[in-house]
């Protein structure tokens, strides 16, 4: 019997077979189970993606923040002591050498509540003149209650100036973010053990 005489043949049986509504509502409640541990696996996929970039990239900024502040505090003439304002935003002042003009210059690095954020201005060094509060951001997304300045005096073994700075920043800030920290201790190879530190650019601080 050929194919198309068999299917008239059904056709008259008026044959309509076929699969049941429990068959269909189980095979759906497979399909749902499915897709739901799918769709949150691709959800957490690129959660993880996210979050691995802020890290990543909060990383880099800190680590360019960190650069530049190795270039002046390096070869800095000496750390001012560290101070905090009744705002609650934490300072620190030094004597750059490093500078493009080689004519020592005051700067004062500010853990500044308000934003967030680690700022940096600059001053002509002995001229009296006051800082004019101008300035430039080198990290965003601080967590100023975690981060700090801490100035560590020449001692027998070590005829230096140091400076601590422990920076703690937020990545992905809001629900879920992480914290990235750096702990750094800077040396001021220009400085020396009798160096006064309220003798540091003390205009900032008047």
């Amino acid at each position: 019997m050929s194919l198309r005489q068999r299917v008239r043949d059904a056709a008259r049986r008026g044959d309509d077979r076929g699969i049941t509504l429990a068959e269909l509502a189980v095979t759906t409640g497979i399909m749902s189970v499915v897709m739901a541990i799918f769709t949150t696996g691709v959800v957490q996929l690129f959660r993880a993606s996210d979050k691995n970039e802020a890290v990543a990239l909060t990383q880099a900024q800190l680590n360019t923040a960190f650069l530049r502040l190795d270039r002046e505090l390096r070869y800095a003439a000496g750390f001012g002591p560290v101070h905090t304002d009744t705002a609650g935003n934490v300072f620190v002042e030094y004597v750059n050498t490093g500078t493009a003009s080689g004519t020592p210059e005051c700067a004062q690095l500010e853990l500044y509540t308000a934003t967030g954020t680690l700022r940096r201005q600059a001053w002509p060094q002995q001229t009296g003149q006051r800082p004019l509060n101008q300035w430039a951001v080198l990290a965003n997304n601080v967590i100023v209650a975690k981060s700090s300045f801490a100035l560590i005096r020449p001692t027998e073994n070590t005829a230096f100036q140091r400076l601590r700075v422990v920076l703690a920043v937020a990545t992905n800030p809001g629900t879920g973010h992480t914290e990235a920290t750096s702990d750094l201790t800077f040396t001021a190879l220009n400085s020396k053990s009798s160096t006064d530190p309220s003798t540091i650019c003390p205009e900032a601080r008047s």
